[in-house]
């Protein structure tokens, strides 16, 4: 008989793992899976789901507006689902699904309830007053999967849940969905965002303090110096775009400088393929899947040491490892990359993406979770 797994998540109407399960399990029809996602409205990725015989449901969730109520009713609504369907297994993905849904999946009785700690680090820098409830959180889980040796350290630091309770399983990413693009797009999007002849430098993240973009721009300032055919592209959305593009307006940078915006996904993989040197100074991840992006796309490195950097990439053997909140450092990381054979640097790293971070390696992790 197949167990049954509701994986819930807030915010992200469409997350890259949940199609990957949905596609493999498919195939082997191990589980039964039903998606809950709360959001304004139904992922626009319902139909594909359940073209893999998923179960999608929505219940209404905005971050953007007052959580205490919405948390207390999705609660209910939750427990009524889950004492509905019964499923043997409940794994949630960020703090503002966690919270009511391990709680609704304890008082459900839900035997096995499973938390993957994605946003890890964000109340630690910002709010650390909500630590109680990731404690809460971690209370009504029975596994707590940190997605990096990082993010296990600070769990363990800041929210001291069981040990025995923590195990680190690392995040995947399917090397054919995030390298499949062709030469004419690629092209095209170099020709759309003006990076014909430049040596591009690439981010993609939320445009957010934590990423440490205003470091990225103040690096930019000086390498353009020595390197004035770079050219830096900041893909992403975020609460500080107006902030960031004031920077580069009065740094002088905005022939040097393009925030494109959120971006159609589909492009994403045209868009690591237009980049010679991916470029990323956040102070905190939990993993970070624009890593394995990066290097299944095979473009080199330059990061702070943070989630799978940290795990697995080497500091001038397979990435440039840069100091946190550094621009002098980005530059010296920049320079290193300029005299170095970068595509040898991209090839040891891809060579470990594919070992430690394809979507088969993660999904044999779950049903190893799942079946236990």
């Amino acid at each position: 008989m197949q167990k049954h797994i509701i994986m819930i998540i807030a915010n992200s109407p469409s997350p890259s793992y949940f199609r990957w399960f949905a596609e493999l399990n498919s195939k082997e029809k191990q589980f039964r899976f039903t998606y809950v996602f709360l959001l304004t409205e139904n992922t626009n990725m319902a139909d594909v789901f359940k073209s893999y015989g998923v179960d999608v449901r929505w219940y209404y969730f905005n971050y953007a507006k007052p959580k205490q109520g919405q948390f207390i009713r999705l609660t209910f609504q939750l427990l009524r689902l889950f004492l509905k369907l019964k499923p043997d297994v409940v794994h949630t993905n960020l703090f503002d699904d966690s919270l009511p849904g391990l709680f609704a999946a304890r008082l459900a009785g839900i035997k096995k309830r499973i938390v993957t700690k994605q946003d890890t680090g964000y109340h630690i820098l910002y709010y650390p007053r909500y630590i109680k409830l990731d404690r809460f959180i971690n209370s009504n889980a029975t596994h707590i999967l940190p997605t990096s040796i990082e993010t296990k350290e600070l769990i363990m630091k800041y929210e001291n849940p069981p040990i025995e309770k923590v195990k680190i399983v690392n995040h995947g990413m399917s090397e054919q969905g995030i390298t499949n693009t062709t030469p004419e797009q690629v092209t095209a999007f170099k020709k759309k965002y003006g990076l014909e002849n430049k040596i591009v430098l690439g981010s993609v993240s939320r445009y957010i303090e934590l990423k440490g973009y205003r470091y990225i721009i103040s690096a930019a300032k000086l390498a353009v110096q020595k390197y004035p055919n770079l050219h830096f592209i900041f893909i992403g959305t975020g609460q500080q775009k107006d902030e960031l593009q004031s920077l580069v307006d009065q740094n002088d940078l905005k022939k040097y400088i393009t925030l494109t915006g959120k971006i159609d996904f589909e492009l994403i993989p045209a868009a690591y393929q237009s980049m010679d040197i991916f470029i990323h100074a956040s102070e905190v991840e939990a993993f970070g899947f624009v890593f394995p992006e990066a290097m299944f796309n095979k473009v080199p490195i330059i990061s702070t040491n943070v989630g799978a950097v940290r795990d697995a990439l080497t500091h001038k053997e397979n990435a440039y490892v840069t100091k946190f909140k550094n621009p002098e450092d980005i530059v010296a990381g920049i320079d290193f990359m300029m005299q170095t054979d970068r595509a040898e640097i991209a090839e040891k790293a891809y060579k470990i993406c594919r070992e430690r971070f394809s979507i088969e390696k993660m999904w044999e992790n779950f049903k190893t979770m799942f079946n236990n």
